[in-house]
């Protein structure tokens, strides 16, 4: 099935994309709970009974409350599940994860769409940060090996306030420091965050590239990709690109297969 529209059902909001000639084109998140927002959407790209969706998703209420909704305006949608990426399956890339029906499809699909930008020429490494992070390989042969999921900023920095007496709630404003220490107790958070985000990719990166014996390929994707935005990795890199539709495109490809 070739879909209009993609989406990604995330932790804690839900992306919208809208697809035309091979390709995400335009990009929106709404939240999870408003029929209103969605309907809302909806006339704004003029979609009707006949826009075919695919649909993925790490919260399984989520799915089915969408789902539901879009069967009260008589569509269909395709669920794009982690069967796709079975050995054997139909996509040509599998996972070597020890319990396939336990990762999350969102992994799975940003992976499988980083790989087919380069199909063999490179191993990729494709990092996500969202909720929580992740972090995830591939081979050049199109095997997606595994990867690493630590808590992304804004859980650092709800956890900081949580469990301390003083600490305070810090905004998140995902961009690359420049400072090498803060000068007062917010700024100081913000830059822990900031680095440990960048620390953990930087050596994860190295310790992927030093085992393939070539340097890969980076993608970046999610809400706080912009930490990225002029960072030096420390190992070779072959290419690095953000793209922040990075999943919504591995939805659509992974949605021919349904």
């Amino acid at each position: 099935m070739t879909p209009d529209i993609v989406v990604d059902i995330g932790n804690s909001r839900m992306k919208w994309g809208r697809c035309d000639d091979g390709r995400v084109v335009e990009m929106v998140s709404l939240p999870h709970d408003s029929p209103v927002d969605w309907k809302r959407q909806a006339e704004l790209w003029e979609l009707n009974i006949t826009t075919r969706w695919a649909v993925a998703g790490v919260v399984p209420r989520e799915i089915d409350r969408l789902r539901d909704w879009l069967a009260a305006r008589r569509n269909l949608p395709a669920i794009v599940t982690n069967d796709l990426f079975a050995n054997g399956g139909p996509t040509g890339f599998i996972t070597k994860v020890d319990e396939l029906h336990r990762i999350g499809i969102d992994r799975l699909l940003t992976a499988y769409a980083a790989y087919c930008r380069h199909l063999t020429l490179a191993p990729v490494v494709v990092i996500n940060i969202g909720t929580a992070m992740t972090v995830d390989f591939v081979q050049r042969d199109g095997v997606h090996v595994g990867g690493v999921i630590l808590p992304g900023p804004h859980l650092m920095a709800k956890s900081l306030h949580d469990y301390t007496a003083k600490l305070p709630q810090v905004p998140i404003n995902a961009v690359l420091p420049t400072a090498i220490w803060g000068t007062n107790t917010e700024s100081a958070i913000k830059l822990g965050i900031a680095n440990a985000i960048l620390g953990a990719a930087d050596q994860l990166f190295w310790d992927w590239a030093v085992h393939v014996g070539e340097p890969p390929w980076v993608y970046a994707t999610g809400g706080d990709a912009g930490y990225f935005r002029g960072f030096q990795f420390t190992a070779d890199v072959a290419g690095f690109e953000i793209d922040p539709m990075l999943t919504l495109d591995g939805i659509r490809m992974a949605a021919e297969f349904v």
